[in-house]
């Protein structure tokens, strides 16, 4: 009589695999997220520089004058994605406004301008008017 083999039962078998292969995903959806920041929400200056287009001695400058919002942990400095995406809407509304100032038409300009008399003008109005 031949001998037979011993194979475990297929649901034990699947079980088992499936076990695995879930085991192997996760190690690699931390690996990636390690090496990706954007998965990640806490990033290193070198990350912030390159995802703000800027190089990292002026995102270490912007953080120690406190302009560009950062963390301290121990003695790493991270930064926030998003805080940094709050703070480049913050400056982008300000430069569309400075914008939207620049392109008004000159006529409107002059309009704007004789509505409000500047200060100095009406300082020398008022001398005018006491000296009379």
């Amino acid at each position: 009589m031949a001998q037979e083999e011993y194979r475990p039962p297929v649901k034990a078998f699947l079980d088992t695999l499936a076990d695995l292969l879930a085991e192997r995903y996760f190690e690699r959806l931390n690996d990636r997220a390690r090496k990706i920041p954007e998965l990640r929400r806490l990033i290193t200056a070198k990350e912030a520089s390159q995802y703000l287009s800027l190089s990292t001695e002026t995102v270490y400058r912007l953080a120690s004058t406190k302009k560009l919002p950062y963390l301290k942990i121990g003695g790493r400095v991270l930064f926030d994605v998003k805080a940094l995406d709050h703070w480049v809407e913050k400056h982008m509304i300000r430069e569309k406004e400075w914008k939207r100032e620049e392109l008004k038409p000159e006529a409107e300009k002059e309009r704007s301008n004789t509505k409000f008399p500047k200060d100095s003008d009406l300082l020398s109005f008022l001398k005018k008017k006491g000296k009379d």
